[in-house]
């Protein structure tokens, strides 16, 4: 599951036009960092997510609900 939690932050991000550089510098991080947390290559921890979250503007049930759906959707393929 943790692959489609990076996936559904990274279409969330695309779909709100906002740069990771927008949302590294929210989180007081690096733009490298924030891309390495989207690409699974570091740790992504709750606080963290809750944090990313609050920038997108989404509610974490319907965040989860996505997540979800998109796991769905991919693995039928």
């Amino acid at each position: 599951m943790e692959i489609w939690v990076q996936k559904t932050i990274r279409t969330i991000r695309l779909e709100k036009n906002y740069t990771q550089e927008y949302i590294a510098t929210k989180l007081n991080i690096s733009q490298s960092y924030y891309g390495r947390i989207e690409n699974g290559k570091a740790d992504l921890n709750i606080d963290t997510l809750y944090k990313i979250l609050t920038i997108l503007d989404t509610d974490y049930i319907d965040f989860f609900m996505q997540v979800k759906s998109n796991e769905k959707n991919r693995s039928k393929y």
